[in-house]
């Protein structure tokens, strides 16, 4: 049976204060983490731009208002930087709550998706920081390098802009990039850990 289930806090309005949803956004994710917990199953929120919980900030607020073992934290590097967030900030602010790892990077310069390792998610040194801290959870490779369909649906403005399609022809050859370079990424940090 299914042990997670990924979701996100609710796109908010644009042009709106975000924070001034906070009490709506709450009574609504500890109902979910209520029904999570009759079945047993660990809700995992991810900072997905243009949602409540979109920066560390607001994360952390809703990890400690819903205070859930069955609610944690999905912590994608590229999403932080996208939304101008410093990741290193962000993974020392929200590190006992994550529970899954996105492997997926992007540059503050036009919010660019790139290959991991090559952006500005300081992915090597933090996972370096979660694997020394006793990680044992997934990484989940989300390479973003080629526009797909489901990505228009989900990102309601930026994933035709932020998605250069000479990263990769197609999906496939998106994976095998970012797969490759998340071993080489793994190797770096096996390497000087027995150095």
């Amino acid at each position: 049976s299914c042990k997670y289930i990924r979701i996100f806090s609710f796109y908010i309005p644009k042009e709106q204060n975000f924070d001034d949803y906070q009490h709506t956004v709450i009574k609504k994710l500890k109902a979910f983490a209520k029904i999570a917990e009759q079945y047993n199953v660990v809700l995992l929120h991810e900072n997905e731009k243009d949602i409540f919980g979109d920066i560390a900030r607001r994360c952390k607020f809703i990890l400690d208002e819903v205070g859930s073992d069955h609610f944690k934290a999905i912590f994608d590097f590229a999403n932080f930087v996208q939304c101008g967030e410093d990741t290193q900030a962000c993974y020392e602010l929200l590190e006992p709550d994550i529970e899954y790892i996105h492997i997926k990077d992007a540059v503050y310069k036009d919010s660019i998706n790139v290959v991991c390792g090559t952006g500005d998610g300081q992915i090597e040194s933090i996972l370096k920081q979660a694997i020394n801290s006793g990680y044992k959870g997934f990484l989940t490779l989300e390479p973003h390098l080629v526009v797909f369909d489901a990505i228009k649906d989900l990102e309601i403005e930026h994933s035709t802009e932020t998605i250069q399609n000479t990263a990769a022809k197609d999906g496939a050859e998106g994976y095998q990039i970012q797969y490759e370079a998340l071993l080489e990424i793994l190797k770096n940090i096996e390497n000087k850990e027995n150095v």
